[in-house]
C-alpha cells in the first residue's frame, strides 16, 4: 500500500490546548498508509482526533474548530513513519 504525507491546517481550536485565552490554529503532517488520497485524508483526521493534545473538556469545544487538508501526497515509504507527529500553534488573528 502507498503512504501518504497529509499537510494539515487547524483553525479556531479552543486556546485552553495551549493556555490562551484566545481561539489557536495549527500546522501538523502526518503520514498514513493508504489505497489513495481520500482513504489517507479520513486516516489522518482519525489520527488527529485521538491525539492527547487535541482533547478538551465539552465545555471548551468550538463548533467552529475547523482542519484543512492543505496537501496530500503520495510518498516513497523508506522507512516507518507512523509515529512522527508534533504541532505547530499559533493564535487566531495574529
Amino acid at each position: 500500500m502507498p503512504m501518504f504525507r497529509c499537510a494539515i491546517r487547524g483553525e479556531n481550536f479552543p486556546g485552553v490546548v495551549i493556555g490562551s485565552s484566545s481561539p489557536i490554529g495549527f500546522y501538523t503532517t502526518r503520514f498514513v498508509i493508504a489505497d489513495d488520497a481520500q482513504q489517507a485524508e479520513m486516516l489522518a483526521l482519525d489520527r488527529l482526533r485521538g491525539e492527547e493534545v487535541l482533547s478538551v473538556p465539552p465545555d471548551a469545544r468550538s463548533s467552529e474548530a475547523k482542519v484543512y487538508f492543505e496537501e496530500i501526497v503520495e510518498v516513497v515509504a523508506d522507512r516507518e513513519l507512523g509515529s512522527i507527529g508534533g504541532f505547530s500553534f499559533f493564535v487566531m488573528g495574529t
